[in-house]
């Protein structure tokens, strides 16, 4: 048996075969479970935010904008200065509509009740996108689209155009970038990774030897 390991050290190609392959399947593990877990910790906090509202619309205790606001970042941990949570309130709220109007939440529901909640929902998220309707773009975008929105109600069509012109070429600036990230990003991860199997490789290769 030691003359089997003597000979398997020995041969660094089948070593190093052997220990990236094993590096392989933890590195992949980790991977797969911190992904899981971040998918797990979603799925929760969705949860959570469902029973919540649906609790606070039976009881009556969720009737202004700032309640439903307090209790999605309450349940997402958000500052009271992150304005980011407005677009994934208004994924929930709509998704929420869906499991009410089918009637997935709770089947005991009376059917003029699910209208009036629906009504209230529906003006949640109109609310919701009124008063910051951009607030999930990058500061420049955000700030176009708001002259934008400016110059319409001013029936300003000219400086309109003139906006939607830098707006296109500043989309097109952060598509070129994206696609630069990301030609960057395919080869920069999997040589990093490749590079510390090896050093770790020829590093144990060199203790062994």
């Amino acid at each position: 048996m030691y003359s089997l390991l003597e000979q398997l050290l020995e041969r660094k190609e089948v070593f190093m075969s052997i220990f990236i392959a094993i590096f392989t399947v933890i590195y992949s593990f980790f991977v797969t479970y911190f992904l899981r877990m971040r998918r797990q910790k979603r799925t929760e906090s969705k949860d959570k935010f469902v029973k919540t509202l649906l609790e606070g619309l039976k009881t009556g205790s969720i009737t202004t904008m700032d309640d439903l606001v307090n209790i999605y970042k309450g349940i997402a941990g958000l500052s009271s200065e992150d304005f980011s949570y407005r677009y994934g309130l208004s994924r929930q709220l709509r998704e929420f509509l869906v499991e009410l109007v089918s009637k997935n939440l709770d089947k005991s529901i009376d059917n003029q009740v699910i209208i009036d909640w629906k009504q209230k929902i529906s003006e949640f998220i109109r609310r919701n996108e009124e008063i910051f309707p951009y607030a999930d773009l990058p500061p420049a975008e955000r700030n176009l689209l708001s002259d934008i929105s400016t110059l319409v109600e001013k029936n300003d069509i000219e400086s309109v155009k003139r906006k939607l012109l830098e707006l296109g070429g500043m989309i097109q600036a952060r598509s070129d970038d994206l696609q630069k990230i990301r030609g960057t990003n395919k080869w920069s991860v999997p040589l990093s990774i490749i590079g510390m199997v090896l050093t770790i490789a020829f590093g144990l290769i060199a203790i062994f030897k």
